[in-house]
């Protein structure tokens, strides 16, 4: 028999023939004179087989040994049909979880390019929907950032959206970034500084926010990465205010963790 009549009677095509071939899951047949293949009546067979264990879920990788199993003398297919009913069960339960997501999405109007913890996060601030309302390049260091973050900077994250969401911030950071991004490359020494206090004021009640901890670490690679994001167009004087800033954040941070330590050692001393 042909590949082509054991195809037709098998319901599949002569490609799926052959990819069962690579994979090792139907011998090659012996080619007659002309130089066809001539498939002998088990082979049917074994693609019907095959097929149908392919129906029921098996991967084609497994389903060579498989029938080699089945086909032993005393042998069950209980083992494979238990194995495949777990990987089932938990296949079903990952779709289950995609369908519980894409319900908080719809519902909740979210990004689905985003994790739904970071892309709540963002709702949460005032004219912030979706990254259609970020510029090109906030839009980048956002999905980088949404996908880059671990747990304990969602933490931080959250609690920092938080507090300018609730204390109503935005208009003034917007003002704020509006005068750096406007900071022209020779801007004066009191120029810089001056902004720079400012913004520092400005986020004090957010960094009232921050881990200390997780501030006065070494940078990663990925918090590098993302810095070069967020920092790719500005000039020399743009620059330099955003490194006053982290400079006088990471001093607050260390006068805190320097006063934490303090009162830890005061209290066993006293204890």
């Amino acid at each position: 028999m042909r590949s082509n009549e054991v195809a037709k009677l098998a319901g599949v095509t002569v490609r799926t023939l052959r990819h069962y071939h690579q994979l090792g899951i139907l011998p090659e047949p012996p080619r007659s004179a002309n130089g066809y293949r001539d498939y002998p009546a088990a082979d049917v067979a074994r693609v019907l087989r095959v097929k149908r264990l392919a129906s029921l879920g098996f991967p084609l990788a497994r389903i060579g040994e498989i029938l080699e199993d089945m086909d032993a003398p005393g042998s069950s297919a209980a083992a494979a049909l238990d194995d495949l009913d777990r990987e089932l069960a938990l296949e079903i339960e990952r779709l289950e979880e995609q369908r519980r997501t894409i319900a908080a999405l719809r519902t909740e109007n979210l990004d689905p390019t985003l994790p739904v913890r970071f892309a709540r996060i963002l709702s949460m601030l005032p004219g912030v929907s979706s990254l259609a309302d970020a510029s090109p390049a906030d839009r980048t260091a956002i999905v980088v950032a949404g996908h880059l973050y671990n747990d304990d900077e969602l933490d931080e994250l959250e609690r920092v959206v938080g507090r300018i969401a609730s204390d109503d911030l935005i208009e003034a950071f917007e003002q704020l970034n509006a005068r750096i991004e406007s900071l022209r490359p020779d801007a004066p020494e009191e120029e810089r500084d001056a902004l720079a206090q400012q913004t520092l004021d400005a986020l004090a009640p957010v960094i009232a926010c921050f881990d200390a901890a997780n501030w006065l670490r070494p940078s990663t690679d990925r918090e590098r990465f993302l810095d070069e994001i967020a920092f790719r167009d500005y000039n020399d004087a743009q620059q330099d205010v955003y490194n006053r800033v982290e400079a006088g954040i990471e001093a607050a941070m260390t006068a805190r963790l320097e006063a934490e330590q303090q009162a830890e050692a005061s209290k066993a001393a006293s204890s």
